[in-house]
């Protein structure tokens, strides 16, 4: 007769674990521990137990009902039997957890009546009828390509499109709100397809001026310019025979565009300062968080290369569209954060965290809510994350239509690091003069500050972007930097 898997999570779990498997594997149980309950759903994902044995009481407080509640919202049909030789039936009644399937176990044990409990323990199982997909649903909307999918309409199409366009080799370009997670998807495209071998090569466009980014992408040779000490390969040439990211593809100079079309046309590079002809087998995706037939209309990008790119499109949508996945990022996120800090929280969702959470507009999207979740375990003193942990990121709980119309209010936040550049593009794109008198004051709050205008970088820190892209946001709204008074 096959084993069937026990989990026992109990921080003495080394105290009766001889026990517990001389009683129990008799009966055809395998016995596995766990001390430490955060890692509970972790753990039963990977081993897939027939049932779980879990204490109520650890010495960080009572976390079996938290723990209990996220193991039956993963695993319904997974038994689960509480535990506990401390804690009087009084005081942890079973209809306080209003959840099904679970016993104490607390006579047995202290008993060492083993016979009985491996009893129960099949019955349980028995009744419970554990369904494989239990074990492979569980997630936290995690798809095979490793992006999270979620319960979203939106969310479901993208998965279906990177299923449908991962084994061809067309060019792909991915559009939506910066921090939406473009870069994951492009990822789930490379490693899901005949590619995944090759070099996946990234580069932020963005990041470099026209001379640079050309050196980078194509590569130079000695002597092609001051500093070009030897020769050095390109990203296309690095990413031969894989795949490669073009990040904010659309803020390249039109001269740049007309290289990377011709890329795309001849399969084939030059190096900066060369003459030699390179063949590159090279798939490309782009991604970019602006709307490039309103940068064709602009004159800022051009049209024969969004056809080129153009071939499959997948668009990110913002998570205040995909509100209903924030419960799902927020376990990967506190996990996630968990490892980093080495901390111990439990990704229980409380239901006011979820209402704060949920209400708020989301301006730096995904990438904001993991950053505020990573600073919220950090700075916890707490098991489980509480609502007071994000009142330094989120100030009020507001609608979006209660945005400070105060200029000098919004970029004192700016000044005190709380905001930047996309969340003024986010929540005031369609403010009229409002972003220009924004850009304005910041100029004129810097001065006051410091005694002297900003230049280009000392703006790019502050708003979080690239000192390149400074200049053009200024120069949309009419603003000539160094023509201000100094």
């Amino acid at each position: 007769m096959a084993d069937k898997c026990v989990l026992v999570i109990d921080d003495d779990f080394e105290f009766m674990e001889g026990d517990l498997k001389r009683g129990l594997e008799k009966h055809h149980f395998k016995v596995v521990g766990e001390t430490d309950p955060s890692k509970a759903v972790s753990r039963i994902k990977s081993i897939k137990p027939h049932i779980v044995l879990l204490d109520i009481l650890f010495p960080e407080g009572k976390l079996g009902k938290p723990t209990l509640e996220r193991i039956k919202n993963k695993y319904p049909n997974l038994p689960v039997v509480m535990i506990t030789s401390t804690l009087a039936d009084e005081e942890y009644r079973p209809e306080d957890y209003m959840l099904a399937d679970y016993r104490y176990a607390k006579e047995a044990l202290a008993q060492g009546n083993f016979d009985d409990l491996a009893i129960q323990l099949d019955k349980l199982i028995n009744k419970a009828e554990v369904k494989e997909e239990d074990g492979e649903n569980d997630e936290i909307g995690l798809s095979r390509h490793g992006f999270i999918v979620g319960k979203s309409m939106a969310m479901q199409d993208v998965a279906e499109m990177v299923e449908k366009v991962a084994d061809q080799d067309h060019t792909v370009i991915i559009t939506g709100e910066s921090g939406t997670g473009k870069e994951m998807i492009t990822e789930a495209i490379h490693f899901s397809s005949p590619r995944k071998e090759g070099p996946f090569v990234k580069l932020n466009c963005a990041a470099l001026t026209e001379t640079l980014l050309e050196s980078e992408l194509f590569g130079h040779e000695k002597g092609a310019f001051t500093g070009a000490h030897k020769r050095k390969e390109g990203r296309f040439r690095q990413a031969h025979g894989g795949s490669i990211l073009l990040d904010e593809v659309s803020e390249m100079s039109l001269s740049m565009q007309v290289k990377l079309l011709r890329v795309l046309q001849e399969r084939e590079i030059t190096r900066v300062g060369g003459e030699e002809v390179i063949k590159v087998d090279v798939r490309l995706i782009a991604a970019t968080n602006k709307d490039l037939l309103k940068e064709i209309e602009k004159g800022r990008f051009r049209e024969d290369l969004f056809y080129r790119l153009n071939v499959v499109s997948i668009h990110m949508p913002p998570l205040r569209e995909r509100k209903k996945d924030i419960p799902l990022f927020f376990e990967y996120f506190v996990n996630k954060a968990n490892k980093d800090s080495n901390k111990k929280v439990l990704p229980l969702f409380r239901k006011d965290v979820r209402e704060l959470l949920v209400s708020y507009t989301w301006p730096g999207n995904i990438r904001e809510l993991e950053n505020m979740i990573s600073r919220a375990v950090a700075l916890s003193d707490e098991n489980i994350l509480q609502v007071s942990n994000f009142l330094y990121s989120i100030k009020e709980n507001r609608p979006s239509s209660d945005l400070p119309s105060d200029v000098p209010a919004i970029v004192d936040r700016i000044f005190k690091k709380e905001w930047n550049w996309e969340n003024i593009k986010a929540e005031y794109a369609a403010k009229g003069k409002m972003r220009k008198k924004i850009l304005l004051n910041i100029v004129d709050q810097w001065r006051e500050r410091h005694g002297r205008r900003p230049i280009y970088d000392d703006l790019a820190e502050l708003l979080s972007i690239h000192p390149g892209n400074v200049r053009r946001i200024y120069s949309e709204e009419g603003i000539n930097l160094t023509k201000l008074a100094k």
